[in-house]
């Protein structure tokens, strides 16, 4: 008798120092370590993910991946991206960096606070920041101090789809209002895909690292293509800035094909006028 029940996964035992492998289409590989649990973030996994990306077909070396640059440590739940087969359990090491979490800060930005009499308003995130390192206590400090916005962490247990996010492409894509304050940083590499409307005006954007290498202006009638050989066109004017200067919206982030869709569609546009 045919049943359409899944296989239940294998079980697979999670300490710490244990190192997990994901795979991007077919093309290259990226490495993550579990380091310790946190008990101020819902005892999510904090883990260190490694820089490098691997060819897929690279046979791993535990004591060197673990030797590799860190390229962001953050919490997630493992045990998901294992049922769901997002990633694999490779190795462990005993070599987990963990001297190096005392210079890692956790930060949240929370639109609710309590009153002195015990109750619940709603406030300005940027005005209402918490701090903590892993397995310390939440601190309230108001205002994010500039000493901190360079290094520190969005403090949210985030899902495989947005670890996986950032090792693709160095960022995650969820949306809050930390990013005002919490620069992303593109891995040099990443083609990044944004739009976003002003004044009347759709502006579509194509992201090499952090700065755009392709840009079409799309109001009324209008469309206009802008790239660093032809920055200026009107008045339009590429935007030179660095990826992270926008606090991009979920909403906002783009495919490939709707760009190049846009992109086609505004050479069309430009040799009818």
């Amino acid at each position: 008798m045919e049943t359409n029940e899944k296989p239940k996964p294998k079980r697979v035992v999670i300490k710490p120092g244990d190192v997990f492998c994901t795979e991007f289409d077919n093309r290259f590989k990226c490495y993550f370590q579990f380091i310790v649990k946190d008990s101020e973030s819902l005892y999510g996994a904090v883990i260190r993910v490694f820089k490098t990306h691997y060819p897929i077909d690279y046979v791993p070396v535990i004591a060197d991946i673990v030797k590799d640059e860190v390229a962001f440590i953050t919490h997630t739940f493992i045990r998901f991206g294992l049922w769901d087969n997002v990633w694999y359990k490779v190795g462990k090491s005993l070599d987990t960096g963990t001297d190096a979490l005392d210079n890692v800060v956790f930060g949240l930005a929370q639109e609710d606070r309590f009153t002195a009499d015990n109750k619940l308003e709603k406030v300005n995130p940027l005005e209402n920041w918490w701090v903590w390192k892993v397995n310390q206590r939440h601190i309230e400090i108001g205002r994010l101090p500039e000493k901190y916005h360079d290094i520190i962490e969005p403090g949210i247990v985030f899902s495989y789809i947005q670890i996986k996010n950032r090792m693709k492409y160095g960022y995650f894509n969820s949306q809050s209002q930390m990013y005002s304050i919490i620069k992303r940083h593109p891995r040099p590499e990443a083609d990044s895909y944004t739009k976003r409307v002003h004044e009347g005006v759709t502006y579509y954007y194509y992201f090499k690292g952090e700065y755009v290498v392709r840009e079409v202006a799309m109001g009324g009638n209008e469309a206009v293509r802008l790239t660093p050989d032809n920055p200026v066109s009107g008045r339009y004017h590429l935007y030179t800035r660095p990826f992270g200067d926008i606090n991009w919206l979920y909403d906002e982030f783009i495919t490939a094909e709707e760009f190049n869709k846009i992109w086609d569609l505004s050479k069309s546009t430009t040799d009818a006028n």
